[in-house]
């Protein structure tokens, strides 16, 4: 199946965020029903985390929830503008420029929040359960490649 250029970026964000999900903790999954949920809740199974870890995990996760719902809400808002000025019958580039920043900024902002998530994480975690975690992401990241190739280059 092949993808434009636009749908592999939208890709390559999502394939970020679900990354980055996986690592957020069982606070981001009890607040996000469906997939994500299941995704966060089996790798965080495979760590075999103390209740002391689960409950940091979800302490340290919880603080940053309406921080993360709001950039959620904000990338989402953003990209359905961009998508509008694309859609019109005659678009102003500039307009559609700057909203294609804006929504690059959103993925950045994304990408920083997910930094600071694992690096949470890794506060918390042995360093077996830190390298069985990046394991479980190795495997998800590789499956995700087999089927949809490898992810567009970071911009």
């Amino acid at each position: 199946m092949n993808h434009n250029p636009f749908q592999k970026k939208l890709f390559g964000a999502a394939a970020l965020l679900v990354a980055g999900a996986l690592a957020a903790g069982t606070a981001f999954a009890q607040a996000q029903p469906g997939r994500f949920a299941r995704g966060i809740r089996a790798a965080l199974a495979t760590l075999d985390l103390s209740q002391d870890q689960k409950d940091k995990i979800t302490a340290s996760f919880e603080a940053r929830k309406p921080e993360l719902q709001a950039l959620g809400t904000k990338a989402k808002t953003d990209r359905q503008a961009l998508e509008a000025l694309m859609a019109a019958p005659n678009p102003d580039p500039a307009a559609v420029g700057a909203a294609t920043l804006q929504v690059r900024a959103n993925r950045q902002a994304v990408r920083a929040q997910m930094e600071t998530m694992r690096t949470n994480l890794a506060a918390i975690l042995t360093p077996a359960q830190q390298a069985k975690l990046e394991g479980y992401l190795a495997a998800k990241r590789q499956m995700r490649r087999s089927m949809w190739g490898p992810p567009p280059a970071a911009n």
